[in-house]
């Protein structure tokens, strides 16, 4: 390809390529560039395909580690597992990752292995049909670029599309107000009053960082959730020597963090865990030997189960609380005025700047691409009450397209990056078992019973207790997450079962196209 120019963190193409892409039928169509999508790549080029292309709707590569850009953000998950199998890294700066170093790594590792040109970015899928005359999907970009593949690939991930909760008077606020997957790099945080709305996952990230420079932090706390000591810190230069010289040192780190979330985490996670009592004492012990205000810390007691709502990890949170520019308000969110947030008492709250920490809408993100099967049948009214699929990876009246992070994919005691390797597997196995003359769809007797066995599965999770969670849809049924542990996931992905697979020959026509 000619041309090729990696504009800061985009590619440009000139218009003849694109013309050249579009006019072609490509074995596989990948939509997103982050983790799922530059595995996807790597695979592909492995066993010698070449003839695919990776969507990308934002400007640079990364995925979730692209777009979330507020203070503090980084992993959850140590930093030598939250990484490809296949591309260890021996310069990680911390146990745990920031997110600048997720996302130069994921860049990097599109570079090193040649994914570059086939990257398209700055504009995400509009749809994606089946045309049962050709047996291709037609993939339509927003802005009427059109692409043709044998298989379709959905690697766009979860955490995607921001929730905003509808707050009585956020529009007559005149300051500054984004989600902290929109931060505005632009707004000054430097002796203003800033109020977050929401402390879960993020608010507990940015609020140590913002303290730093604001006048006033004021968290709206709705719930109270377990946070376990982070326990992180940098690595030196001398273990990064060792990592380098020695990769097995890496490999054998990786194993040690994959066990210990395979053998612990995972129980804890069951309705019946010995763990569960032992460690939310751990957890409340640690807050209450940090937070020092009584008041506050009978404040950040939760009153639902350990592990029912997610784990949370953080060393600086609760020693931020500690100082005097910060407040926890727990009485609710009554409306917002121009510069201020009253909360559910009436007492005022000054604001200058709103942070809404508000989380993901799993379930949007799941149909934000539309979707058309056979038939005419859409992903969207499919998946409106329900988002099912076999193994979380194919749906029946879909052939031929494949979602990395599909329904019950999610985890809370592993590493996304291992689930997504383990996916994109079996993914592999299925593109060379349908190739370019056959469709592979699943069974739609197979699929309806898998997922009713994994739905009993799933009730015998903490996942399923009592509280209310992004989790559990208002049927409470849980179509997020998976119910056992990464060692089981690996192990049903490693061969495809035929029989639960229709497998149809295309016609002589499809085949020549």
């Amino acid at each position: 390809m000619k041309n090729q120019v990696l504009a800061g963190e985009g590619l440009t193409l000139d218009s003849q390529e694109n013309q050249e892409t579009e006019s072609a039928v490509l074995d596989v169509v990948i939509i997103g560039a982050g983790f799922s999508g530059i595995c996807m790549g790597y695979r592909l080029l492995e066993a010698g395909m070449q003839d695919f292309v990776i969507l990308e709707k934002e400007e640079g590569i990364g995925g979730t580690w692209y777009k979330n850009t507020y203070p503090g953000a980084a992993c959850d998950v140590p930093s030598h597992f939250y990484c490809f199998s296949f591309a260890p890294n021996p310069d990680w700066s911390r146990v745990y990752s920031p997110q600048p170093e997720i996302r130069d790594y994921i860049e990097d590792c599109a570079k090193r292995f040649g994914l570059i040109p086939y990257i398209r970015f700055g504009n995400g899928v509009a749809s994606a049909v089946f045309n049962e005359e050709t047996a291709l999907w037609d993939v339509t970009l927003d802005n009427g670029t059109r692409y043709q593949g044998r298989h379709l690939v959905i690697g766009s991930g979860g955490l995607n599309i921001p929730t905003t909760p509808d707050l009585k008077g956020l529009d007559a606020f005149k300051g500054p107000a984004f989600h902290t997957a929109r931060w505005q790099h632009d707004v000054d945080l430097k002796d203003r009053n800033v109020v977050v709305i929401g402390s879960a996952a993020s608010a507990i990230q940015l609020v140590p960082e913002v303290a730093k420079t604001a006048r006033k932090v004021t968290i709206f706390q709705r719930t109270a959730n377990y946070i376990a000591p982070r326990m992180d810190r940098a690595y030196t230069e001398k273990e990064k020597r060792g990592f380098r010289k020695n990769p097995w040192k890496m490999k054998l780190l990786r194993w040690r963090i994959y066990w210990r979330f395979d053998l612990v985490l995972t129980p804890l996670l069951k309705r019946k865990s010995l763990f569960r009592k032992r460690f939310t004492k751990v957890i409340l012990t640690f807050m209450r030997s940090t937070v020092q205000d009584p008041d506050l810390q009978e404040k950040l007691v939760p009153d639902f189960e350990l592990g029912c709502k997610r784990i949370l990890i953080s060393d600086d949170f609760y020693p931020s609380l500690n100082r005097q520019n910060v407040e926890v308000v727990t009485d609710g969110l009554d409306h917002i005025e121009e510069n201020a947030v009253i909360d559910g008492t009436g007492r005022r709250h000054e604001a200058d700047i709103l942070v809404l920490a508000t989380g993901y809408d799993l379930h949007k993100q799941m149909m934000s691409i539309d979707l058309t099967g056979q038939q005419g049948m859409s992903l969207q009214t499919l998946w409106k009450d329900e988002p099912t699929a076999y193994e979380g990876g194919m749906v029946p009246g879909f052939p031929n397209a494949y979602f990395v992070t599909g329904p019950n994919t999610g985890v809370g005691s592993t590493s996304v990056v291992f689930m997504i390797e383990a996916q994109v597997h079996y993914i592999m196995q299925c593109l060379k078992l349908a190739g370019k003359d056959k469709l592979l769809q699943p069974r739609e007797e197979v699929t309806q019973q898998k997922n009713i066995k994994l739905q009993e599965e799933l009730q015998g999770t903490v996942w399923a207790t009592g509280c209310k969670s992004w989790y559990k849809a208002e049927s409470g049924k849980i179509h997020t997450l998976y119910p056992h542990s990464a060692s089981r996931f690996r192990r049903d992905k490693k061969k495809i079962r035929l029989q639960d697979f229709h497998l149809q020959k295309k016609t002589p026509e499809q085949i020549g196209v």
